[in-house]
């Protein structure tokens, strides 16, 4: 690959395509995919789908350190009450954990995949594929129940970029849950790709916590397929960072599966967070749920892109979706795009999005009970937050996800 391919390159990117013409082996895969991302670019507010969540801004004078940080002592997981089987990426380094394999789970370390059709036009996705050496592998064997929830903690912590893949395979009538935490305080620009399939009547439940220091620029894409009668759950929350954008991409590929796909942001500061999602409903009969909270304070910003698409072949399709979003005093934004791309005729297809400030008759109703401001404020959100986080079965993630909530609004 010319040393030219970037014209007028970003630091990040002079760096990134450094980095890249630095390594002694690269395949022609990852070659074609960083020609791609040569011609794509960073994305910016003026390509669709982006003018919210501004990367190539965001990054613009983005210089990676002299220096790689060295080893840190990680803390334990909030989640570690749930006695998880905990895999660590640190700054793209996967670490793997030391305890035998339980029965019917099997991973390792593998190599990347040298493309995904559906994300080939993706701007960091393609960057992704280009940079990243090995990736973190799962399969759940069939008929399985994994008892111990998996957990993966990324750690960003220093101020350069990293990028890391999973992979996951959960098997027909299988069973998994999955928590996925962004962590640690670090400066850096971190991409994350998961990509998976949840085959006939295998259920599949992921948890994501997003926690990083304000200065951390996060992305994180997680591509499900989901078979025959199977089910895809997914709850997120996100205190946001400098800049962080999570993407759900889901397709059905067959009748009778169902998702839900719920997430909620507590944003203060000059946070900003995204989530968007992308389902596509390709076959009859499949349903889907998405809820979204969004609560901003300050300058904190708050966006939600949500997408349903049902093909021709897809009737019978039962797929609703909300986005609510409180602000607080101060500048805070919430930015919401629900769409609905609809080609067959006998669907039952709604979305609706709604924001605004808190119910100034509630309040007064709470104060006139004894509850001062602060009191009757953190309550009125907790309430409006616990759909999301109350939908979440387990228990212990449940509180875990609570106590986060707890903690940020007497903050």
């Amino acid at each position: 690959m010319s040393k030219t391919m970037l014209i007028n390159p970003t630091a990040l990117e002079a760096s990134l395509e450094a980095a890249f013409l630095a390594r002694t082996q690269t395949g022609e895969a990852q070659a074609a995919a960083f020609e791609r991302f040569a011609k794509l670019r960073l994305p910016n507010r003026r390509v669709e789908g982006w003018k919210w969540s501004d990367f190539n801004n965001a990054l613009r004078n983005f210089l990676p350190p002299n220096e790689a940080p060295g080893d840190v002592e990680v803390a334990k997981s909030a989640f570690a009450a749930e006695n998880p089987l905990e895999f660590r990426i640190i700054d793209g380094r996967i670490e793997l954990p030391a305890e035998e394999m339980p029965e019917g789970l099997r991973y390792g370390i593998l190599d990347t995949v040298a493309t995904i059709p559906e994300l080939e036009s993706h701007p960091i996705v393609t960057l992704n594929v280009a940079m990243v050496r090995k990736a973190l592998g799962f399969e759940v064997v069939e008929s399985v129940s994994i008892e111990r929830p998996i957990l993966i903690r990324h750690i960003n912590t220093g101020a350069g970029f990293s990028f890391a893949q999973t992979m996951m395979r959960v098997s027909p009538n299988a069973k998994v849950r999955l928590i996925e935490t962004y962590e640690g305080a670090g400066a850096g620009f971190y991409s994350h790709l998961f990509h998976m399939v949840v085959r006939d009547g295998a259920e599949f439940n992921r948890i994501v916590l997003q926690e990083t220091g304000p200065e951390n620029i996060v992305h994180g894409v997680c591509a499900a397929k989901i078979d025959e009668a199977a089910k895809f759950e997914q709850t997120s929350l996100s205190t946001g960072a400098r800049l962080a954008r999570h993407e759900t991409i889901v397709h059905f590929w067959a009748p009778k599966a169902s998702a839900k796909v719920n997430s909620a942001a507590l944003l203060s500061g000059e946070r900003h967070n995204d989530f968007t999602t992308h389902v596509v409903h390709k076959e009859r009969d499949c349903e889907t749920r998405q809820i979204h909270k969004g609560v901003a304070r300050d300058r904190g910003r708050n966006v939600f892109q949500g997408k349903f698409e049902v093909e021709r072949n897809a009737q019978k399709t039962d797929a609703k979706m909300t986005a609510n979003a409180l602000l607080l005093p101060g500048d805070a934004e919430a930015n919401h795009k629900p769409e609905l791309e609809i080609y067959a005729d006998d669907v039952e297809c709604a979305h609706g999005s709604t924001s605004g400030a808190l119910d100034e008759g509630a309040m007064f109703y709470l104060r006139q009970r004894g509850l001062n401001e602060h009191q009757a404020r953190a309550l009125l959100i907790e309430a409006f937050l616990g759909e999301v986080i109350d939908g979440v079965e387990d228990e212990g993630v449940r509180n875990v996800l609570r106590e986060k909530m707890l903690n940020w609004l007497e903050a």
